[in-house]
């Protein structure tokens, strides 16, 4: 099969990037070969969550990390790492995700040459290239029209709908989230319909989404029984673990109708 690259990208900040790019990498390895990476040498929670720990704990290098089990650095938007690009799709994963910085979509699109070359690229090397976008606001809405008229042939675009940090940001938020499902809810797109409580975002700092809390439904043993408890997760406030119960699966089954069933 040709490989998937995934690129999430916007160059709005602050809007969910590393949060999608988490749910898309956690839920992939689950059942997926997938390699990960960093490409934001000032923001690097995507490595932070996920990069590989030594016997004591402590996150190993990025140079020293397996993008396959962990989280490697690759300044993908950079013309000069051009060769660590090439050389990166030469990997027996089938999936590769790159979680850019905000404001590097102009130099993602120079880094071959021209947006063409990028995806003539990619498509001599067997792979097939998908952007996903987070949405929220208008700065978010433009960089992702114009991401699609950088690269007008040859990409798909999935849209993720940021529902739950609009609600906790905006006094108008259903009209907003409804407007924005009215807008683009005919092309592919997935919902982060909760709200994630700053408890959360803390704990995500340096955490998984299933080491901070994993679903009901993922514990169930075969005599029906659930294993281990809800204390022997982070989340330990009760309003946190509900939500995350609800969190996890929404967006699990979403990411693998987009990705696994194509």
């Amino acid at each position: 099969m040709k490989k998937k690259v995934i690129i999430v990208a916007s160059d709005a900040g602050n809007i969910g990037k590393t949060l999608v790019a988490s749910v898309i990498l956690e839920t992939l390895r689950l059942t997926e070969k997938i390699d990960g990476y960093v490409c934001d040498r000032n923001f690097q929670g995507l490595y932070e969550r996920y990069g590989q720990k030594n016997s004591n704990g402590a996150l190993k290098p990025l140079h020293l990390q397996d993008p396959a089990k962990g989280v490697a650095f690759l300044d993908i938007a950079n013309p000069d790492e051009k060769s660590k690009v090439a050389s990166s799709l030469g990997t027996d994963s089938n999936y590769l995700l790159f979680d850019l910085p905000a404001n590097a979509t102009h130099q993602l699109a120079t880094c071959m040459g021209t947006p063409q070359d990028f995806i003539d690229f990619m498509d001599f090397a067997d792979a097939d290239v998908t952007f996903v976008c987070p949405i929220k606001d208008q700065k978010s809405i433009s960089s992702y029209k114009s991401l699609k008229e950088t690269f007008p042939a040859g990409a798909k675009f999935i849209l993720a709908i940021n529902a739950g940090f609009i609600k906790s940001t905006e006094s108008n938020a259903q009209s907003i989230i409804d407007s924005l499902i009215i807008q683009f809810g005919h092309e592919p797109h997935f919902i982060l319909e909760q709200s994630l409580s700053p408890r959360i975002f803390d704990l995500l700092k340096n955490n998984t989404l299933r080491e901070v809390f994993l679903p009901r439904e993922e514990r169930k043993q075969a005599d029906g029984s659930y294993s281990p408890s809800d204390s022997a997760y982070l989340a330990q406030d009760r309003g946190d673990q509900f939500i995350l119960n609800r969190f996890i699966p929404s967006v699990t089954k979403a990411v693998e109708e987009l990705f696994l069933n194509d």
